[in-house]
């Protein structure tokens, strides 16, 4: 029977795997991912902040959700930027350097929005450990 170890690091395997999956899809695909993500982002904010939260809950998958920990126990980053990436990758298929750059096309106001939406997700997060 595998040990706790060795069920950790074959799930985080799995889930860079995924990354790596996403990052060699075709353009043509991920230029549709980051558009999906882009809209998503402006027009659902509070759609991408779930999609966090389920992150955060493990719904992507276990090695996912030791990614996603991992950052919600680092508040020097900037948390709401890598969990957003990480949606971004995990559930609309969108590279992060494809995801960074449909943020930049966001309005300042779009910004806030999805900001204080993920910020949202993550202290029910937070708080739900407790």
């Amino acid at each position: 029977m595998p040990s706790d170890y060795e069920y950790e690091a074959r799930a985080a395997r799995e889930a860079r795997a995924k990354i790596t999956e996403v990052q060699k899809a075709p353009l043509r695909d991920r230029k549709e991912a980051q558009l999906e993500f882009f809209e998503a982002m402006r027009d659902e904010p509070k759609l991408v902040a779930e999609r966090v939260g389920w992150l955060l809950a493990g719904n992507y998958g276990y090695g996912e959700k030791q990614m996603a920990l991992r950052v919600l126990e680092s508040p020097r980053m900037n948390r709401v930027a890598a969990l957003t990436q990480m949606a971004g990758v995990f559930e609309w298929q969108c590279p992060e350097d494809m995801t960074r750059a449909a943020w930049k096309k966001l309005s300042p106001g779009e910004k806030e929005d999805l900001l204080k939406a993920v910020q949202k997700a993550i202290e029910h997060a937070e708080h739900a450990e407790d």
